[in-house]
């Protein structure tokens, strides 16, 4: 975003955000984290200015507009890159000696790779800023777009498979970066091959888990592609090129036939597990509706009857003492110490009866503890069934991750010619 592609509203609300900034220079911390090429706008900065931008009723991106506001504050370079965090701004200082051009040496070397980027950037933006964000589904996604918008939505065959599995992946991570971080393709094609260098395994991991998902859905097109893997040697224009198999590391070859049975009966456990663990909680969280402080309302209801029985035998013994003392007091009517007794009894007497009544008021009632019991009686079940299921998974887990670290490895792996 330049001046030019801004209306004169656009360019005052950006000139008020370089006032905001001015204001609250306080809140600015140069050589954020003891590094000379961070600069940190802390969070309270960072809220006056969203909060600025969001009640301005503008077209354009509003997150780019503060981005270019900054930029025309700090009088920063194109090659510097701005990122809106949830707890700050900050921003990556990016010099001279930060990118260089390709030489012809270089072509095929990590420089190449990384853009010419220097690897002391690229580090120092992954740790600082990106592991920082907590992208905890990155890869994953990066995975399935390309599974699903690639592999599966252009139906590949392996040859273009191999040509363009790495480049493809490299180019999905680059704009991600890009739509997440700013808009620096230069900075963020070297940083995108420097991650996935890092998060190779990663990644592969999660699209031979996509891939097998597939395949325990006899997907035609999966099942032909992973085909492949078991021909061992195939002849393209006329020259022999040995295959990538899918082999185990005890030289066990698994090939379609003999994964799908695995895969298929690990597949539907996993998914019943993960059902199962989301049903279970969200029954414990029902029958913890009609708990009573810690106790179950079976538990509670029997504690109260308790207290009650309790009561009720000590009313069941001052009441015999009552009806003896009763008889005493008519051999003796001038007894008063006898006659305060009486008293003092049929006022505990009283007390205890309220105190019954009382407890009884706080007994819960049948049909809330049948819709308990219905409820536990679920619960129950559902984890005996996630035991049983669970047992599935535990059997077959051994099988399962010799069939996916062995395809990781074939898909990682390019046919190669034979002399």
């Amino acid at each position: 975003m330049t001046i030019s592609d801004l209306n004169n509203s656009e360019i005052t609300i950006a000139e008020s955000i370089m006032d905001i900034i001015e204001a609250n220079e306080d809140a600015i911390e140069e050589d954020y984290n003891n590094k000379e090429d961070l600069v940190s706008l802390n969070k309270s900065l960072r809220d006056k200015i969203l909060t600025f931008i969001e009640s301005k009723n503008i077209t354009i991106d509003k997150k780019e507009l503060v981005k270019f506001a900054i930029r025309e504050y700090f009088e920063l370079e194109d090659r510097d890159i701005v990122v809106i965090r949830k707890d700050q701004i900050i921003i990556k200082l990016l010099d001279d000696t930060s990118i260089h051009e390709i030489s012809k040496e270089e072509q095929g070397t990590i420089a190449q790779r990384y853009n010419g980027i220097n690897e002391d950037d690229l580090k120092s933006f992954y740790n600082d800023i990106f592991l920082q964000e907590g992208h905890e589904d990155f890869f994953y996604e990066v995975a399935e777009k390309f599974v699903k918008e690639y592999l599966i939505g252009k139906k590949l065959d392996n040859k273009t498979y191999e040509q363009i599995v790495f480049p493809t992946i490299q180019s999905i991570i680059m704009t991600k970066l890009l739509n997440t971080f700013d808009h620096n393709e230069e900075f963020f094609k070297g940083f995108s091959g420097y991650i996935f260098r890092i998060h190779f395994k990663e990644v592969f991991d999660y699209i031979a888990d996509f891939i097998l998902n597939k395949l325990a859905e006899n997907n035609e097109y999966i099942i032909n592609f992973l085909k492949y893997y078991s021909l061992s040697i195939v002849i393209v224009n006329g020259k022999r090129y040995r295959v990538p198999s899918i082999e185990a590391e005890d030289g066990w070859k698994w090939n379609v036939a003999s994964m799908l049975p695995v895969i298929k009966v690990f597949i539907k456990a996993d998914i019943a597990v993960y059902t199962l663990e989301n049903e279970i909680n969200e029954l414990k969280q029902k029958t913890l509706e009609y708990h009573v402080g810690k106790l179950s309302p079976v538990a509670y209801n029997s504690s109260i009857n308790k207290e009650i029985d309790k009561i009720k035998q000590d009313i069941l013994y001052e009441a015999k003492r009552l009806d003896a003392h009763i008889l005493t007091l008519k051999d003796n009517p001038s007894n008063k110490k006898l006659k305060q007794e009486i008293n003092e009894i049929r006022q505990d007497l009283q007390t205890m009866r309220t105190q019954v009544k009382v407890l009884e008021e706080k007994i819960i009632t049948k049909d809330k503890i049948t819709k308990y019991t219905d409820l536990k009686r679920d619960l129950d079940t559902k984890v005996r069934y996630k035991e049983r299921e669970e047992l599935v998974l535990n059997n077959n887990e051994k099988s399962f991750n010799s069939i996916a670290n062995a395809l990781v490895k074939a898909l990682t792996s390019k046919k190669v010619p034979i002399d």
